[in-house]
């Protein structure tokens, strides 16, 4: 919830920006989206380890967790949009299943 407020906020904030401008904002965002992503994961896992997690939700948040890695390790071969897209989508889908 507290990173759709987030959200919400930055596309205020950005609403009057230029593209260059928001390019630049969501690469330099980027590292603490992979970071809350890195550790919605691991708690994830852990519902994995204790048999929380039904197959069907496995396979998504893990195809979630796939399409973000390399964004992370090297944004820079990414378009913004991509990038924006994967982050927030996986994001989001592993952060709900790390809450089951």
């Amino acid at each position: 919830m507290r990173l759709l407020l987030c959200l919400a906020a930055a596309v205020l904030t950005l609403a009057g920006c230029t593209t260059v401008e928001i390019d630049q904002s969501i690469r330099k965002n980027l590292p603490q989206i992979c970071k809350a992503s890195a550790d919605a994961h691991g708690l994830y896992l852990v519902a994995v380890t204790f048999g929380k997690v039904s197959e069907r939700n496995q396979q998504r948040v893990d195809g979630a967790w796939n399409a973000l890695v390399p964004i992370c390790r090297d944004p820079s071969s990414q378009t913004t949009a991509g990038v924006l897209t994967a982050a927030f989508a996986a994001y989001l889908t592993i952060s709900s299943y790390a809450r089951e």
